[in-house]
């Protein structure tokens, strides 16, 4: 019977110690990752002009600890003394990462206070 070359029990250490470093950062998480629910930040990334008004493009962050669904988005311009508001749904925000999506206004969100919130979502877990 032939004896195991030294590369192959090399390799198959590697591939243990990168196997066990990640069920334990898996159940690190588990066990003391912060939880609490969705905090949606909305911002503004930029606007474009269109034949048919402007898009606000905006950025949707999960800063909490658990995954949002059906994130509703809403968009208040304020421009000359009226108010126009633009909304839009993103399907799915995890924890710790963004979304986009496009607000459609009539007149140049630049030129007037553009106010940027999330109203509402579903739990995702």
């Amino acid at each position: 019977m032939k004896e195991t070359p030294a590369l192959e029990w090399a390799s198959a250490a590697v591939g243990l110690a990168l196997a066990a470093t990640a069920i334990g950062f898996t159940a690190w998480d588990a066990l003391f990752g912060a939880k609490g629910p969705p905090a949606i930040e909305v911002k503004l990334v930029e606007v474009t002009p269109t034949a048919h008004g402007y898009v606000a493009q905006v950025e949707a962050f999960n800063h909490g600890g658990e995954p949002a669904a059906q994130v509703q988005i809403e968009g208040v311009l304020s421009s000359q003394g009226a108010q126009q508001t633009s909304g839009f749904t993103i399907d799915y925000v995890a924890e710790g990462s963004k979304a986009s999506g496009g607000l459609v206004f009539e007149k140049d969100p630049r030129a007037g206070e553009l106010m940027l919130r999330a109203t509402g979502f579903a739990d995702a877990s």
